[in-house]
């Protein structure tokens, strides 16, 4: 009787992990757009420091051999850079997010060696 509820324990944990993994793909599917320009000010303006700086580390970390960033510099300057660059270019919100961090970050951090 014992083995029997512990094995009955163990499927409803599973069961009730792989409910968990399915609804939490479907939110990701559902929230799988193109993030915008746009999005990404909404984000950065309501709170710079969870989503906004989040999302910005995850495009400089993928793309940072197209800028040359100086020692010194934070995140929090990264993040105002970003959001200085979006809204002098408002014209281009609509515009897919990762290319205006990018374009943000050449504008204020070439390299000398025309990387």
């Amino acid at each position: 009787m014992r083995r029997h509820r512990r094995s009955l324990f163990k499927r409803g944990m599973h069961l009730i992990f792989n409910a968990l993994v399915a609804v939490s793909m479907v939110g990701s599917v559902q929230a799988g757009r193109l993030t915008t320009g746009n999005d990404l000010m909404q984000h950065c303006l309501v709170s710079p420091e969870n989503f906004c700086a989040g999302y910005i580390g995850g495009v400089i970390d993928t793309s940072h051999a197209l800028f040359c960033f100086p020692p010194e510099v934070t995140k929090r300057e990264i993040i105002n850079i970003t959001i200085v660059y979006l809204r002098d270019h408002s014209d281009k919100l609509g515009l897919y997010a990762p290319n205006l961090i990018i374009n943000a970050m050449r504008a204020v951090f070439p390299c000398k060696n025309g990387r």
